[in-house]
């Protein structure tokens, strides 16, 4: 981990998939879970702050989210993370992060307006120049920093969404959570294409990689990864997309529709987000 990170890069934040790997260590499989926490942990030490997604996507259909209960669907790691005591978590409930270091109240403290808008978490990993690292996967299967740059290029193939519920913490009711979400096609959902972003990073060398055989281990600074896919959005909305020729007709033709028949405490009107846009 110490051969991709530098000296400057006072944050990083891990994207992984260490289902590919866990079982090389000799161990039940949530001990090496465990085991790769305390490795990033102490990476991090008392100078960085580590930053783990703990995204969870059931508030759509339980109505609630628990900051200490819900578990993540992203995978093992953070679920074993979030049993960490080091380690607080966000309390927007698709978009959650877990945080550990002398950042991390920066973090906790965003106002998150919308789930990949300028004051969120992905902005401000771009903002500080963090280093992004993806463990055990490729790139397309875990970074969901690309996110960040569709909304900042307005892509058309979205539109703010709001999901509300309750907030929980450990058991207890805090009050109420909602998440604006730039929301894909429910009808005609994007087939995306990933994969031409990570040639992309590749392509412009920003990319480094880990000389470990046992497992994948790369990274690059946030601020790389927006460049080149803001610069993909700009010459190419539909660059993400693999059916770019549906995806535009519903955007020219079933977008507004879509957005109309959303149940009212789902729309998001202009004026709910001017001045974040």
């Amino acid at each position: 981990m110490e051969s991709v990170l530098g000296a400057q890069d006072e944050v990083f934040a891990v994207f992984s998939g260490i289902y590919t790997f866990a079982h090389r260590f000799g161990l039940p499989v949530h001990e090496a879970a465990d085991l790769l926490i305390q490795i990033m942990l102490d990476v991090a030490g008392k100078t960085r702050t580590l930053v783990l997604p703990a995204f969870s996507f059931s508030l759509p259909t339980t109505g609630m989210f628990d900051v200490v209960r819900t578990p993540s669907d992203i995978g093992l790691l953070p679920n074993r993370a979030l049993l960490h005591p080091a380690l607080r978590r966000s309390t927007k409930p698709m978009n959650s992060y877990l945080v550990a270091g002398p950042r991390a109240e920066e973090l906790l403290s965003l106002r998150c307006t919308t789930s990949w808008g300028p004051d969120g978490v992905m902005a401000w990993l771009n903002d500080v120049g963090a280093r992004t690292c993806i463990l055990g996967v490729p790139w397309s299967e875990a970074c969901s920093l690309y996110h960040l740059a569709e909304e900042m290029e307005r892509v058309p193939y979205r539109y703010f969404k709001r999901f509300s519920g309750e907030l929980f913490r450990d058991g207890k009711r805090e009050g109420t959570c909602e998440e604006v979400m730039f929301a894909r096609s429910m009808i005609v959902p994007p087939i995306w294409a990933h994969d031409r972003i990570d040639r992309a990073l590749q392509h412009e060398g920003v990319v480094v990689e880990s000389a470990a055989a046992e497992f994948s281990l790369s990274a690059a600074s946030t601020p790389d990864i927006i460049r080149v896919t803001r610069r993909m959005l700009k010459n190419d909305p539909y660059a993400y997309v693999a059916n770019p020729e549906a995806v535009r007709s519903w955007s020219e033709t079933g977008l507004a529709d879509e957005e109309q028949s959303l149940p009212p405490d789902s729309r998001v009107l202009p004026q709910d987000i001017l001045p974040y846009l």
